[in-house]
């Protein structure tokens, strides 16, 4: 970051996009495996009786992880 006026240099800029494409593969893995948990979360409170929009509410309305 450029000191004297805080902002990202375009070298910066350029170091942090390749950063983020060389991670993208593991994020999109992260994201299909939290897919699964919400998933799984929703079928379990329709199997305890919840109706579909009780269950969604609930899947809505927590964390992915507490």
């Amino acid at each position: 970051m450029d000191n004297a006026n805080g902002k990202v240099t375009p070298v910066e800029m350029e170091m942090m996009m390749d950063d983020l494409v060389e991670k993208m593969p593991f994020m999109i893995k992260v994201q299909a495996h939290n897919a699964k948990v919400l998933k799984a979360r929703y079928d379990s409170l329709i199997k305890e009786g919840f109706t579909p929009e009780q269950a969604l509410e609930l899947v809505k309305a927590r964390p992915l992880f507490e």
